[in-house]
């Protein structure tokens, strides 16, 4: 006679099993349903970007400066492309070194009291609408009032401008990257006798290089769309910059053209503004692949 074998302390419940399974296929059904709620918007607007704008995007679009009359109706949008890198570039010399140095201070230095306010400092940074900072840069860049620094509408207006919304951004996301290496990592690098400086480059950005660049990366994606800061501070510039300051200094942007060409009543503009969309979309595709292969080369060869 076979004896059967059970656990007297945790017996088997078929019907809890199947009540389990059952629950598991209504969560995974919600979570299905979630993202097709959230991503079918996303890629119909893309789709119908396309479609309109398709026959706008091609090399030429993207190689020449916009001409005819209205403005924009013929050429294409190298302004707008070449005035976001200078923008973005500006915005990151001014963000990166700040934001990564008050994000460590506030992981590994700061005393907790300082911390605290320094904390609720940023967090209410973040939460300023962006037309706040726009009117902000003007006061501080772009006015000829007797404080300020007299930029002019200009890139280096729009840029630091920008810079002040990715800023915190970046300080957030690089201390909660430090805060997640555990604590044994830097013990054992003072304990083989590191100094503090030399933990923090060999062990702590190392280990949290991938959280910061995420951190730089979505400040920069907050950034390059925005439209309102760039009103008050560099308006929009139908063609190449002189300069980066004064009257030659102001540039063109994605967003501010797709937001001047879309409230024109030529249908053509309506075509291109869809096609800059597409374009703007490209741009930070690549400029996530490009800061993912730089976050890869430098924790290769220099950390």
């Amino acid at each position: 006679m076979e004896q059967q074998l059970h656990d007297p302390v945790f017996p088997i419940d078929k019907g809890y099993l199947k009540r389990k399974k059952i629950y598991n296929n209504i969560a995974f059904l919600f979570a299905t349903a979630a993202f097709i709620i959230g991503a079918f918007p996303v890629f119909h607007i893309i789709y119908k970007a396309i479609a309109i704008g398709y026959k706008y995007l091609n090399w030429n679009f993207i190689s020449t400066l916009p001409t005819g009359f209205p403005i924009g109706a013929e050429g294409g949008i190298l302004n707008a492309i070449i005035g976001d890198v200078y923008l973005v570039v500006i915005a990151s010399i001014f963000a990166i070194p700040i934001g990564v140095g008050a994000g460590l201070y506030l992981s590994l230095f700061g005393k907790k009291r300082t911390n605290f306010f320094l904390r609720l400092l940023n967090e209410l940074m973040i939460g300023i609408p962006s037309i706040v900072w726009g009117i902000v840069g003007f006061y501080i860049f772009s006015t000829n009032a007797g404080f300020g620094f007299h930029f002019g509408f200009s890139a280096l207006a729009g840029g630091f401008t920008l810079g002040f919304i990715m800023t915190p951004i970046i300080v957030l996301l690089t201390e909660q990257a430090i805060n997640q290496i555990p604590a044994s990592y830097i013990e054992g690098a003072l304990a083989l006798g590191a100094t503090k400086f030399q933990a923090t480059k060999s062990v702590i950005l190392k280990a949290a290089l991938g959280g910061i660049f995420i951190g730089i990366l979505l400040g920069v994606m907050n950034i390059i769309g925005q439209t309102a800061p760039l009103l008050f501070t560099n308006y929009y510039n139908t063609g190449l910059p002189t300069g980066v300051t004064g009257s030659g200094g102001a540039v063109g942007d994605m967003a501010m053209l797709i937001f001047i060409y879309i409230h024109e009543p030529s249908r053509i503009l309506h075509y291109k503004a869809e096609a800059a969309s597409v374009v703007l979309l490209m741009f930070i595709f690549l400029l996530d692949i490009g800061l993912r292969l730089i976050n890869y080369l430098v924790k290769k060869f220099i950390l």
